[in-house]
């Protein structure tokens, strides 16, 4: 590490400098301080402890400067040009730490040394819940490290953006990995110290450490990377050219890279993070045959919406609904408009499984804390972006997304910012339109009634009403009309709570619809909603059926548990069969014909569907033998439409069964999977109904 004493007179003006150029490249000046850090750590992994000095570099002038700092990290001294400085340290709850230290006049840098004792990776795995690690804390251990700027694992100001610099001392053995660029890695005292340097401000400064295999390519000027726990080449390849893919077409969307890097990095924990220039993804996670495709393009999207243009969180989190837009969504268009309608339609089923009744409006949404807010957060977000696009029209949409960028890199935005990119972009008012969306919970809820037509000189005229609940959206509606000549489409404005509409047609209608290809966010009835696992797990009253015969229910009980477990559903026993008050509640029934009571009352509601006999399982038309399958499939409840009832069944023990049901929670949006013996998944959905369409007879 460089010799900061010699170069301390300098700091301030270099910090200057750089503030001042990054602002301008952004086109946009820092709303706010930019604190600069400059880490010299060392790790010790027997004692899961990290010990080190932090120089700050303050952003403002103050007579005290106030940190926070993780419970389980302590304050060694604080010093300046030598000279120890007073502080304090007080409790704040949620396990941190204020750290107040008094300054010395005209002071703007200061040194903290810190030492702090984290949980092992044996204690972490206990917060994996639905296969994921929901960690609040670091964590260190000889499998991994991962030091979160979120767990204030080092001195930091809330809501500071940083540049930093690092020096990482480690085992042998062991590679780090952090934002930005890794200047130099070298042995040293029989381990290894690696510095790492970021000068664009971020929000947040991680450590990830682990035993890695490091693949490398440049690919127009950036550098890919990616950090396995093993080596395969195969896989490497494989990310290196997928996040080619994505930054090429994410760059034409958006603008420039604002990194110099981008790293795949493989974590112990079933973990998915984006951070500025890299993502760390779990062992499970990243090897699984998808993933190069979908999370790996959302993951690098973050690193312009999230990781440098910053969430102005007042107004509620707009970040995952765009990089949800220009990332997920983008990569199913280019499969062709089926696919784009179905992840459409996925979004609007989720809303309605997970988010109706919630009182949860956009800008309320800050983070992930439920199945609700995601709902709204990510479901309902993406569909404001897609009707945004559908009104302003692509190039327009794609210029908005461009200014957003270029106005507001390195700095933070909120909602508002967005609406004045996009009101830039087109020349249009946009305030009705955000208003609606972001300020009122739920959606609307459409009905389509008094469709008919009537023969007029030269063609047919189609009336029909359309209602929606109070309050009224102002909403521009698709409607085709198919004809005995072929297809006439029609956009209306709908703007109260009811209105009649003609359009004209040529030839004699055969029906009509409205927003056939779901491009307006609405509130689906549960009639359109297919049956899906979501709609069981996302029902808190849901009741879990076991066997009560012990032999049978052993190889079902791991599933019981980690649905009860993940979902906080309640577990009955087929013994309560003769309870037909149950027959009325979601119910997830745990055995098939001969193995559970309740099927014996609820087989007929599956027959329409699957056809199961001694040797084989018939599913869509599929046949798949019964040794070794594992079939979960899901109906609507016929005693109360809005309730769901999903059968699991399988052949393979406790083990198979169990591991079933593991990946039933990454798959919730299916009315049925089909779990082969050569371990691959069929899957697909029984179809709904199309309640805002009327067939002419």
């Amino acid at each position: 590490m460089r010799d900061l004493k010699l170069i301390m007179s300098l700091i301030t003006a270099l910090f200057t400098l750089l503030a001042l150029t990054y602002a301008q490249a952004a086109q946009a000046p820092l709303s706010e301080p930019v604190t600069r850090h400059s880490l010299k750590v060392s790790m010790d992994i027997a004692s899961g402890t990290v010990e080190g000095t932090d120089l700050i570099t303050l952003g403002r002038e103050a007579q005290e400067a106030h940190f926070i700092l993780r419970d389980g990290t302590e304050v060694l001294r604080a010093s300046a040009e030598d000279a120890e400085l007073p502080f304090e340290v007080s409790d704040i709850g949620g396990g941190l730490n204020e750290v107040a230290v008094k300054l010395p006049s005209g002071a703007k840098r200061l040194s903290i040394a810190f030492r702090g004792k984290f949980q092992s990776t044996a204690e972490a795995s206990r917060q994996i819940k639905k296969g994921v690690a929901y960690l609040k804390d670091g964590f260190i251990g000889e499998e991994g490290v991962f030091l979160p700027s979120f767990s204030y694992w080092f001195p930091q100001q809330p809501e500071t953006l940083m540049v930093f610099e690092a020096e990482v001392a480690l085992p042998p053995g062991y590679k780090s990995v952090m934002e930005g660029e890794l200047a130099s890695s070298e042995k040293k005292d029989g381990g290894t110290v690696e510095i790492w340097k970021e000068w664009k401000p971020v929000d947040g400064i991680d450590l990830v450490a682990g035993r890695y295999f490091v693949e490398k390519e440049a690919h127009n000027g950036i550098e890919i990377y990616t950090y396995f726990f093993s080596r395969d080449d195969a896989l490497s390849r494989t990310y290196i050219e997928k996040t080619k893919e994505r930054l090429d077409a994410l760059q034409q969307l958006i603008g420039p890279y604002p990194f110099k890097k981008f790293a795949v990095v493989e974590n112990f924990m079933p973990t998915g993070y984006g951070m500025p220039s890299f993502t760390l993804l779990g062992s499970a996670v990243i090897r699984l045959p998808f993933i190069p495709d979908t999370s790996l393009g959302h993951e690098i999207a973050h690193n312009w919406w999230g990781n440098s243009v910053f969430v102005d969180p007042s107004e509620g989190n707009w970040v995952e609904a765009i990089t949800t837009y220009v990332a997920d969504y983008s990569y199913e268009k280019e499969k062709g408009p089926e696919k784009a309608r179905e992840f459409r339609a996925a979004k609007l089923r989720g809303f309605r499984n997970y988010a109706v009744g919630s009182g949860i409006a956009l800008k309320d949404f800050i983070d992930t804390s439920d199945s609700a807010s995601r709902a709204v957060g990510y479901n309902k977000g993406f569909m404001v972006f897609n009707m945004l696009e559908e009104m302003l029209g692509k190039d327009t949409f794609r210029a908005g997304l461009k200014r957003l960028y270029s106005d507001n890199a390195f700095g933070r935005a909120s909602w508002s910012g967005v609406r004045e990119a996009f009101e830039a972009a087109s020349g249009r008012d946009l305030k009705w339109f955000f208003s609606q969306w972001l300020e009122l919970p739920g959606g609307p809820v459409l009905r389509l009634e008094n469709a008919s037509y009537a023969k007029k000189s030269g063609g047919h005229a189609v009336t029909f009403t359309l209602r929606q609940a109070s309050p009224a959206y102002a909403l521009d509606l698709p409607v085709l009309i198919k004809t005995e000549a072929g297809e006439v489409w029609k956009t209306v404005r709908l703007e109260r709570e009811s209105q009649d509409f003609t359009i004209e047609a040529g030839s004699k209608p055969m029906s009509v619809e409205i927003d056939p290809g779901l491009h307006v966010f609405r509130i689906l009835d549960a009639s359109e909603v297919p049956p899906t696992f979501a709609g069981l797990l996302g029902d808190k009253a849901s009741k879990i059926a076991l066997p009560a015969n012990e032999s049978i229910a052993r190889k079902y009980r791991g599933a019981a548990t980690l649905f009860s477990a993940d979902y906080g559903l309640e577990t009955i026993s087929d013994d309560e069969a003769g309870k037909t008050d149950y027959l009325k509640d979601s119910l997830l029934i745990l055995g098939g014909p001969g193995e559970n009571r309740f099927y014996r009352l609820t087989g007929l509601h599956f027959s329409r569907n699957i056809k199961i006999n001694d040797t084989t399982i018939e599913v869509a038309g599929k046949s798949f033998p019964r040794k070794g399958t594992t079939l979960a499939v899901a109906v609507k409840n016929p005693n109360d439409p809005t309730k769901t009832i999903v059968l699991l069944l399988g052949e393979d023990g406790e083990e198979g069964i169990s591991a079933a049901a593991r990946r039933v929670r990454h798959l919730t949006d299916f009315s049925y999977l089909v779990f082969t013996p050569d371990g691959k998944v069929e899957k697909g959905h029984f179809e709904g109904e199309r309640v805002l369409r009327h067939v002419f007879r």
